[in-house]
């Protein structure tokens, strides 16, 4: 129990041969004040300031010592009496103390951790001893002083202009607060929420996504909102861990089943990650709870275009492959070309089927849109995304023409892709028409009008694309 008196009662004779000397350091006194007074950190600040404007004065590194010798004389007293849970109290006060005393926020965590070691040890021995001393029903007081500091601290560097422009990353030093927070109270879920948000800020997605999932277990699913499944989401999704993004959705979806947001997200990441089929069924299950709603089917109508778009990738990457192997195949022996008119065939079969397959779908998507524009007749993003599926069906015409050696059939195919980018415009048109500043219609704009011909209107959209 001596560490009650011990300490103090010689850092004030110690004190007393130091002042009987005479001061002329205002710095020093206060570090002195505060020692008597048990105020460590400020002592401690005070010390450091002192040594900072004083670094001649030796008081200033006396005081910085006996603030930080409160440990050594903690510890002194555990191992005189390791039954006393007032000796772990009290290192665990100083080592709070010495912690916020550090101004790099970076460095303070070894410390809060080395605090909470010192506290559970105490309260692990008082549980053992006849008398619990008062000193242990304060630690939970003493942490929770220490925590606010931190978590309010790293509010204001996020929040408080005048505060941000004094260090030169403010996003960094809130997170390491944060981080110090979050080990003082391991189990406040506001400092983990809040850690997540401002470790993304920060980008450093890593951290954010851990402090997020900490935060998800923490608190009951009836607290949770569908924006913290998407936050958690998007920071896998700047990992680039696609398993780990449809996780997250799945869970949010589970959470709140009809959440429109959350089920387009979590198509495009099944979409992303192969799972087309599942991509398509994802939203399909909106549209049949609501069919007349026109999002639903818009979303239903870009995810089963997108399905297209992959396999019609294949099938261009095919025909490629059989170009490449037509051109082999004139100076190729027998036994050579034998082989490659198998592969030949073979890619044309598979071909064959994708071709079936992209019909398919197209045809899926585009009764989708037009059905989203007969219920919503202004929606601009319809309208370009059909434009999108016409373009791409005049660029497949197009791309026959330029395979076939019969000159009819070429002109045949040329009308077709001509007539197909007219359809194409229309939609286009309609677009810019009702989002006059999306830069991205006019660029495609300007593809088509370059492509038939129509140079003035080619001009036009072209500035407004913003290309010149």
């Amino acid at each position: 129990m001596f560490i009650k008196k011990l300490p103090h009662l010689v850092l004030t004779l110690l004190i007393g041969v130091i002042v009987g000397c005479g001061s002329s350091n205002p710095l020093a006194d206060e570090a002195q004040s505060n020692i008597e007074s048990q105020n460590f950190e400020q002592a401690l600040a005070a010390a450091e300031k002192s040594i900072e404007q004083n670094p001649n004065d030796p008081l200033g590194y006396y005081y910085k010592g006996v603030a930080l010798g409160e440990i050594a004389a903690a510890e002194k007293s555990i191992e005189q009496n390791p039954n006393d849970p007032l000796g772990y109290y009290y290192k665990g006060v100083a080592l709070g103390e010495i912690a916020g005393a550090e101004e790099d926020p970076a460095e303070r965590a070894e410390t809060y951790k080395r605090m909470n070691e010192a506290f559970a040890q105490a309260k692990e021995v008082a549980q053992k001893a006849e008398n619990t001393p008062g000193e242990i029903e304060r630690i939970d007081a003493v942490r929770n002083v220490l925590w606010q500091t931190e978590h309010n601290r790293a509010i204001e560097y996020v929040q408080d202009d005048s505060l941000k422009g004094t260090v030169e990353n403010p996003t960094l030093v809130s997170k390491h607060h944060l981080q110090n927070a979050t080990i003082i109270q391991p189990d406040s879920a506001l400092s983990w929420n809040v850690l997540s948000q401002v470790a993304g800020m920060n980008e450093d997605f890593e951290d954010a996504a851990n402090a997020k999932e900490r935060y998800i277990e923490m608190v009951p699913d009836t607290t949770l909102e569908p924006n913290d499944y998407m936050q958690l989401a998007s920071y896998y999704f700047q990992l680039e861990d696609e398993e780990q993004v449809i996780q997250a959705l799945e869970a949010g979806n589970e959470q709140y089943p009809e959440h429109e947001e959350i089920i387009s997200n979590l198509a495009d990441a099944y979409q992303r990650a192969g799972e087309s089929d599942q991509a398509i069924a994802t939203v399909e299950k909106l549209v049949e709870k609501d069919p007349e709603n026109p999002q639903y089917r818009l979303v239903l109508g870009t995810q089963i275009y997108q399905q297209a778009l992959v396999l019609n990738d294949s099938l261009s990457s095919n025909s490629d492959q059989i170009f490449k192997l037509e051109k082999k195949l004139s100076g190729a022996s027998d036994s050579e070309a034998s082989q490659i008119k198998q592969q030949i065939s073979s890619l044309e079969q598979e071909n064959e089927q994708l071709r079936a397959q992209v019909e398919e779908l197209t045809d899926r998507a585009e009764n989708e849109l037009q059905q989203v524009l007969e219920q919503r007749p202004n929606d601009a993003s319809a309208y370009n995304t059909l434009g999108i599926i016409y373009q791409n069906k005049a660029k497949a015409a197009f791309d026959k023409r330029n395979n076939t050696d019969d000159n009819a059939k070429a002109a045949e195919f040329d009308k077709q892709g001509k007539e197909l980018l007219e359809e194409a415009m229309g939609y286009y048109e309609k677009a810019t028409e009702l989002e006059p500043d999306n830069k991205q219609y006019w660029q495609r704009l300007f593809s088509i009008y370059t492509n038939l011909g129509m140079d003035e209107k080619a001009q036009e959209a072209m500035e407004k694309a913003g290309m010149e």
